[in-house]
């Protein structure tokens, strides 16, 4: 009978351990800088103004690189991201912050994400507002952070991803005001952490502005909670200089994220990256590998700041049919669950059917629009 029950035993251990490694699923994230992405040609410098089909290449390109969640600096407006986000394909969407304006009023240095509904589901998305905008009596964070977390469709593997772009330029006192958003950006993730049930499944994207070399990764790397994910290869990540500016910079505890798993995507040639520079960015992406195991935390929880730091989704990217089941987020922080009754429109009402009764609910009262979770 003991020889039985082992076997048994061993049985189950092997049938469970399959039924994980079905479970198991490689996805990509990443970072890329678009340059300037929908502002004045002026501010491209001696490039000519991208193009309407250049805009749908960009979305294209960013298919090809395989990623689910695409952190994006540099972006002047929804409207370019809506024409990219077509062009990478019908499920894609994306989120972006509200900060980065120039004091002409028109120019945007905004970050966010482009992200895959087929691939990920995004939870929530917030722009960290209450990230100081003076330390030292030096201005920093003219871009806030944007932090969203997703959930793997297939796997339900959970993470938290943040968006960063910090002060550009070589000057003494860039590399100060790097060094005190790093400091922010570090001390953040602490005190996220020293929460004993806050998931530590957390991802650093951006442009840092600098390299391996300078301050910002030793203090991203303080005490061992972050790391940056090592280059296979040395490569530049903008066309300027020779440096990889461009980072991704894990968590310890977000065990998923392969830390062999960067890959950078230069171009080389001067007659190529011309080419590239006049459609895509005189930056190149960089994309990270995540094998996913499904929630290997389940009973971990992500923080959410005040409501007034929620971001809404654009409406126009992979709207839900009428008559599906979606979830609205609202700005009060409120949700509700309710059969769509009505096209999504770009302005006006959305119209569910919730618990029995028809309700119309205004579009500027909504944060966030999903399909609902089954």
């Amino acid at each position: 009978m003991t020889m039985v029950r082992r076997a048994l035993s061993l049985l189950l251990t092997l049938l469970f351990a399959s039924l994980l490694a079905a479970q198991d699923a490689t996805f990509a994230i990443g970072t890329w800088n678009l340059e300037f992405l929908g502002a004045a040609p002026t501010f491209r410098r001696d490039t000519p103004p991208r193009t309407d089909d250049d805009l749908a290449a960009i979305g294209k390109k960013v298919a090809e690189l395989g990623v689910a969640v695409l952190g994006v600096e540099e972006i002047c407006g929804e409207a370019p991201l809506e024409k990219v986000c077509a062009g990478a394909g019908p499920t894609w969407r994306f989120v972006l912050g509200t900060s980065g304006s120039w004091d002409d009023g028109k120019t945007q240095q905004g970050v966010g994400f482009l992200y895959d509904e087929a691939l990920v589901e995004l939870l929530w998305a917030e722009e960290l507002l209450d990230f100081p905008s003076e330390l030292d009596g030096l201005p920093v964070f003219h871009r806030k952070p944007v932090t969203a977390v997703f959930r793997h469709r297939a796997t339900g593997c959970d993470f938290r991803c943040v968006v960063v772009h910090l002060k550009a330029g070589q000057k003494a006192q860039d590399e100060q005001k790097r060094a005190l958003e790093a400091t922010t950006l570090q001390a953040w993730i602490a005190g996220l952490l020293r929460d004993p049930a806050e998931d530590p499944d957390i991802v650093v994207l951006g442009d840092f502005n600098c390299g391996y070399d300078a301050p910002p990764r030793a203090i991203l790397e303080r005490d061992g909670l972050l790391h940056y994910l090592p280059q296979p290869h040395k490569a530049s990540t903008i066309m300027h200089f020779d440096d990889a500016i461009d980072q991704v910079v894990g968590a310890r505890g977000f065990a998923e994220l392969r830390r062999d798993g960067r890959r950078d995507h230069p171009v080389d040639g001067e007659a190529e990256r011309k080419a590239f520079r006049k459609t895509y960015s005189d930056h190149f992406p960089v994309t990270a590998t995540v094998v996913a195991r499904g929630d290997d935390d389940p009973d971990a929880h992500f923080w959410r700041g005040p409501p007034g730091q929620r971001l809404p989704v654009s409406l126009r990217r992979w709207p839900p049919q009428v008559g599906a089941e979606v979830l609205l987020t609202l700005t009060s922080g409120a949700e509700q669950r309710g059969k769509l009754l009505q096209p999504l429109p770009d302005a006006g009402w959305i119209v569910l059917e919730i618990g029995g009764v028809i309700c119309a609910i205004p579009v500027a009262q909504v944060a966030m629009l999903q399909v609902a979770p089954r």
